[in-house]
């Protein structure tokens, strides 16, 4: 079996609080290395930031409960909860953009976006859209092919 090889970033981005946005942020793991925080300044001098990481983010440590909700003094991961703290952080009138594209050999080669704003979140996937696209270019909307092995 291969191994997944992926990398994410995002793009330069606003947020409400940038204190708290730090300290949310100090939280997110990832699954091969640690998440790399960048500080910009847009054409006005305010704060940008955008994230990164060699693999994929994994989410933020949540502890895990039994059956009567007792925490059992374990984490795991949860992503979920990564989209929602962003959705909190972002100012009304920007977005952030995750990134991510990765292979397993060449079997197959991935990538996708999700866009983050307060208010809702979109997932626009490469190969699909792709697909998508030949197919109107080609002016045949049953046309298909394969893109992985």
């Amino acid at each position: 079996m291969s191994t997944y090889y992926g990398t994410t970033r995002t793009n330069y981005f606003h947020v409400k609080d940038e204190t708290a946005f730090r300290e949310f942020m100090g939280k997110v793991v990832g699954d091969e290395d640690g998440i790399e925080l960048w500080i910009r300044q847009d054409a006005q001098g305010n704060t940008l930031f955008g994230f990164g990481v060699y693999g994929c983010i994994s989410g933020i440590p949540v502890p895990v409960l039994d059956e009567n909700g007792e925490d059992i003094g374990d984490t795991e991961n949860d992503y979920d909860a990564f989209i929602s703290g962003l959705q909190q952080y972002v100012a009304e009138d920007d977005a952030i953009i995750i990134f991510e594209t990765g292979h397993q050999k060449l079997c197959y080669v991935g990538g996708g976006a999700l866009i983050i704003t307060a208010k809702e979140t979109y997932y626009i996937d490469l190969q699909t859209s792709a697909c998508k696209k030949a197919a109107e270019l080609l002016q045949n909307d049953k046309w298909t092919t394969r893109c992985e092995e």
